[in-house]
Formats: structure tokens, C-alpha cells, sequence
């Protein structure tokens, strides 16, 4: 039986007090980082799955965080 691993609880909430102050491009870094040493993907994989996760996790903050990228 194959059994799902999803991130450690720390990375976990690191993520979470991270995007609720406000500073989702710092999150991405560190769970883009992540990806690359703990699962030894390539950049391209680690950002699909950066961005997968703020897609499925944080929705609302992404947003947000998109728009203002669009507005500068």
C-alpha cells in the first residue's frame, strides 16, 4: 500500500505563520528550497509544486499576492 507523505508538521506551520503575516513570496522561497533539497526535484518540478500547494492551501492570500504583483 502505497502511503501519502505530505510535508513535515514544521514546514507546515511555517508555511501558515508565514503567509498569514503577510509575506508569501518569503513561503514560497522556503517551500520551493524545500522541494529541491528534501525531495531532490528539479526547479521546474519544485516551482510546479510550490505553486500546486499555495493553489490548494492558501487561495485567498495568493490572490491577493497576485494582484498586487499586477498593479506595480
Amino acid at each position: 500500500m502505497i502511503k501519502k507523505q505530505g510535508l513535515p508538521e514544521d514546514v507546515t506551520v511555517l508555511m501558515q505563520q508565514l503567509v498569514m503575516n503577510g509575506h508569501i513570496r518569503m513561503a514560497g522561497t522556503v517551500l520551493y528550497t524545500y522541494f529541491i533539497r528534501c525531495w531532490k526535484l528539479d526547479d521546474e518540478h519544485a516551482a510546479y509544486y510550490m505553486r500546486r500547494y499555495f493553489e490548494k492551501h492558501f487561495a485567498p492570500q495568493l490572490q491577493r499576492h497576485l494582484q498586487k504583483l499586477n498593479k506595480v
